[in-house]
């Protein structure tokens, strides 16, 4: 997450930033394209990942040393980059697929519920650190801080791959070769649950990072609102992310993934609509906590979701064809974002052109798309009304 003011501090422009940012994820994207011949080539999905990790490790220990001595600086950041993220991304799938088969189907909700609450608290008190050193060392030796930051997080990354190592390995089930390309998948989106899934993933990332991308931008320079308040919104959002991702977990595995994802959507509409109410520092709490409870769920549930509508021998390459696609509604949507406040339509302001149609967007998608899509367990059955209401007592529950 350090990358970019890295390259600030090297001296990027602008231009040379939005790059750093969007090309290292496309390639990345692109790269899971090869996952599953990877995975055969390695011999098992735990080496594969393995593999990966070290990859990730290798860059980090690099940007330690290109921050102390930055020769062609932007340039072997942009190659470290790319190289960090396709450690990563290409991964990711093996990753699903591995984890899936290791944690049984009916725990999986309250497993990577409370997974991913660890992760935000790591994720959220590395951000504070990250910030307080490099603003230690702003006015003294800012190449040490960002040399300082590096190792940290090439420290985190070596201990993550130790614990890695000792996860059961799991054979991945015979058959995984002979699935589809992915020129044949993206054919048959349209035909399959699965493919419904992905389709409205993909099309609903694109509308949400429209606006999702230039939220930073919209706070500190459309809004001129400091460091420190921009930090208590981050934090707002991690909160209600972090608090509600158990919640998200235990009813998942009651109820099913599917109606869990339909009303983490239909929150996911909100925000950029909620913006265009007020731009109150105070109302922006509401939006960020609306927004936190949205990403905990739909993070989940999408996840959980892709669990449970692939089979083991094709979870890899099914998981693998999901998150190129999703990337690249990502990206695309960044890029969308980015146009519409160059050339705003209709004479609207850069900002509210933004979240319009993001916002508007999103609401056409889920009233399109959702209703395709169909829960392939067996769960009880329960309206929207009632889970909101089990929402709620259940973090009640969890407060008290």
């Amino acid at each position: 997450m350090f990358f970019g003011p890295l390259a600030v501090f090297l001296g990027a422009a602008n231009v040379a930033v939005g790059l750093l940012a969007t090309l290292p994820q496309v390639v990345g994207d692109l790269s899971q394209l090869a996952t599953p011949s990877l995975v055969r080539f390695f011999g098992s999905r735990k080496t594969f990942v393995l593999c990966g990790v070290g990859g990730q490790a290798v860059c980090l220990a690099a940007a330690v040393f290109l921050a102390l001595h930055p020769w062609h600086g932007l340039i072997c950041l942009m190659v470290l980059s790319i190289l960090y993220w396709s450690s990563w991304m290409v991964i990711t799938p093996a990753w699903q697929s591995w984890i899936g088969d290791l944690v049984p189907a009916s725990e999986r909700g309250r497993f990577f519920g409370w997974r991913s609450r660890w992760i935000q608290i790591a994720t959220f008190a590395a951000l504070v650190v990250g910030g307080l050193l490099l603003e230690s060392f702003r006015s003294r030796d800012a190449a040490f801080g960002f040399a300082c930051l590096m190792a940290l997080a090439l420290a985190g990354r070596l201990l993550s791959l130790v614990f890695l190592s000792f996860q059961k390995d799991v054979a991945e089930e015979a058959g995984a070769e002979d699935a589809y390309r992915f020129r044949d998948f993206v054919k048959s989106l349209r035909s399959h649950n699965f493919g419904k899934f992905v389709l409205f993933t993909a099309l609903f990332g694109a509308a949400v990072n429209i606006s999702g991308s230039y939220f930073v931008p919209f706070v500190l320079d459309e809004l001129g609102f400091g460091y420190a308040r921009f930090m208590i919104l981050l934090a707002l959002m991690f909160g209600a992310k972090f608090l509600t991702m158990p919640m998200w977990g235990h009813l998942s595995d009651k109820y099913g993934s599917r109606r869990l994802f339909a009303l983490s959507c239909a929150f996911f509409c909100l925000p950029p609509l909620l913006l265009l109410v007020s731009r109150n520092f105070a109302y922006l709490f509401l939006v960020q906590i609306v927004g936190g409870l949205a990403v905990g769920g739909f993070e989940l549930t999408s996840f959980n979701f892709l669990l449970d509508n692939t089979s083991p021998k094709h979870r890899t390459r099914a998981a693998s064809y999901y998150q190129v696609l999703t990337g690249i509604g990502i990206v695309g949507g960044a890029v969308t974002g980015g146009f519409l406040l160059k050339h705003a339509p209709l004479g609207l302001a850069p900002f509210t052109a933004v979240f319009l149609i993001s916002g508007v967007l999103r609401v056409l998608l889920w009233l399109a798309l959702m209703p395709g899509i169909r829960e392939v367990r067996k769960v009880p059955h329960v309206t929207y009304r009632e889970l909101a209401g089990r929402l709620v007592r259940f973090q009640k529950s969890i407060a008290e």
